[in-house]
């Protein structure tokens, strides 16, 4: 019986260790699975909000974050940006308004509809999350140089391109039983090539 990687026993006739591009991704999937039960445990968003006297959920954290960064939203906008229904989003909202850190407006492009805003104290708490956000990255890079640290984000931000990108692909995919690769049902946008 042939040994796997790892010392383990393989069954007669497998391969040996996997490619280092097969490790690699295995690995890769892995660390990005804990990163991101990590990054989106409640308990942790709080606490890294907690230490800029924010004091919100998570969900409403999201909707603070994406209103600053954003602007004026309809409900169904964050709810496909928050990736809810539009019931959470409408409970997420009334705690916002009753803090007095969001409020709603009227649509200037459209009469029947409402957009949500950030009001001044609002503004400031997501202010707050940012020196929180800051805060913690500064903790996360204690120790690397400055060029590991800005070689690491230039990395992860072409990583993050290709993954939104992706994404964008497979949601206007069709899958066929049995076949490794989707059609698509309408073409994907050029990706834009990095300078």
């Amino acid at each position: 019986m042939a040994e796997q990687h790892g010392g383990a026993p393989a069954q007669d006739g497998a391969a040996g260790p996997p490619s280092r591009e097969v490790a690699d991704g295995t690995v890769l999937v892995s660390v990005l699975t804990r990163i991101l039960a990590e990054w989106t445990a409640p308990d942790f968003l709080t606490a890294v909000a907690a230490r800029e006297g924010v004091d919100l959920d998570p969900g409403a954290i999201t909707m603070v974050t994406i209103l600053a960064n954003s602007g004026p939203q309809r409900p169904s906008r964050l709810a496909a940006d928050m990736v809810t229904g539009a019931s959470n989003i409408s409970k997420i909202l009334a705690r916002l308004i009753t803090a007095g850190l969001a409020r709603r407006i009227a649509d200037p492009t459209d009469a029947r509809a409402q957009l949500v805003e950030l009001t001044a104290s609002g503004q400031r708490t997501a202010a707050a999350l940012v020196r929180a956000g800051d805060g913690l990255v500064d903790e996360l890079f204690a120790g690397w140089t400055e060029p590991d640290r800005k070689e690491f984000t230039r990395l992860l931000a072409r990583f993050g391109d290709a993954t939104t990108a992706l994404s964008g692909r497979l949601r206007h995919a069709t899958w066929a039983p049995g076949r490794p690769t989707p059609t698509l049902k309408h073409p994907p946008a050029p990706l834009r090539k990095e300078h």
